[in-house]
């Protein structure tokens, strides 16, 4: 009888682990290029995986950290199949014959903008004339950015020394090389100010409202799989949600996952998480608004950015947007 006991709780113990196993191996792994480094930024998606909500919905969810450009060709061609992407990046893509869509909102304005020593007599973009303005490349993000303050404030770009400075931005504004850089709002900024400079900060979206950061899918997986891409989606905004509603428990989160952030800088990294919430807090999480995409495209085409039209209703896709 004893021994019968011990087989049946060593048969139970197999099948429990079995199923385990089974569980684990049948995760759906999925590839999604969130660009940059590691950063508070992703706080969101480090949620989503610590806290279970990617596996919640039968997903494995591998980040990969790079260029966003790259992540978007990648998507496109089902290599990968999810990337963070600004709308510009999105309508490059599509004028250029990539089918990808965008298909849920995380950055609810532009997450960039022109950073100036409070030093310099300059308050307004118009005060940039004769001035030196440093921007990382003649592309991405600050590129378009850069753009978009000369087209929405009607800035004659001829009367600015603009030069690349790699993304040196908070040294090249320090070390007096340049009198304004483009950056993103909630890294610059804040460094500079951690080391004592006094800054203020002219953001894009006070100008214009550009599509900012999202999620997008390869219109081949978006049309084959939609269920997967619902998935996403859901455990995504779950995470971005939870962030925003418990900033505390997100900044933890984010320390387990980037260990650099030391004792040290934990202050600095905190006050990019709180402005990173800024810029996500809204009341319709994940939802593109036409208005916006069409303002965008019609920026870039009248600065010649765009080397064929595009149809704005294929640029993004709302169906799978249902908050949590």
């Amino acid at each position: 009888m004893k021994m019968r006991l011990i087989r049946l709780t060593l048969f139970m113990l197999l099948i429990s682990a079995l199923s385990a196993t089974a569980t684990a191996t049948s995760l759906r792994k999925i590839k999604f290029g969130v660009s940059y480094i590691p950063n508070v930024q992703f706080a969101p998606l480090y949620i989503s995986q610590q806290k279970g909500y990617y596996a919640d919905e039968g997903l494995e969810v591998e980040l990969q950290y790079g260029y966003e450009s790259d992540f978007v060709s990648l998507a496109a061609q089902g290599t990968n199949e999810f990337a963070i992407a600004s709308g510009d990046q999105i309508i490059l893509a599509r004028s250029q014959g990539l089918p990808i869509t965008y298909i849920m909102t995380w950055y609810q304005r532009y997450p960039v903008g022109l950073v100036i020593p409070a030093s310099k007599n300059i308050s307004t973009v118009a005060d940039l004339k004769g001035k030196r303005v440093g921007l990382p490349g003649f592309f991405g993000a600050t590129y378009i950015g850069w753009k978009a303050l000369a087209y929405a404030t009607k800035l004659d770009e001829k009367q600015v020394t603009v030069k690349q400075i790699g993304f040196n931005q908070a040294a090249a504004v320090k070390q007096d090389l340049v009198d304004a850089a483009m950056v993103y709002i909630v890294n610059e900024p804040i460094q500079l100010r951690a080391e004592g400079l006094k800054v203020r900060v002219i953001e894009v979206s006070d100008s214009i409202n550009l599509v900012s950061n999202g999620l997008a899918v390869g219109n081949k997986l978006m049309t084959s799989d939609p269920d997967l891409v619902r998935r996403m989606v859901r455990a995504t905004l779950r995470g971005l949600i939870y962030a925003v509603e418990h900033p505390d428990e997100a900044f933890a989160v984010s320390r387990k996952a980037i260990p650099e952030i030391t004792d040290e800088t934990a202050a600095t990294q905190r006050d990019v998480l709180n402005a990173s919430i800024a810029l996500w807090k809204t009341d319709t999480y994940g939802i593109s608004k036409r208005k916006s995409w069409q303002e965008s495209v019609d920026f870039m085409r009248k600065t010649g950015l765009l080397s064929k039209p595009v149809s704005i209703d294929t640029l993004f896709n709302n169906q799978f947007i249902k908050t949590p």
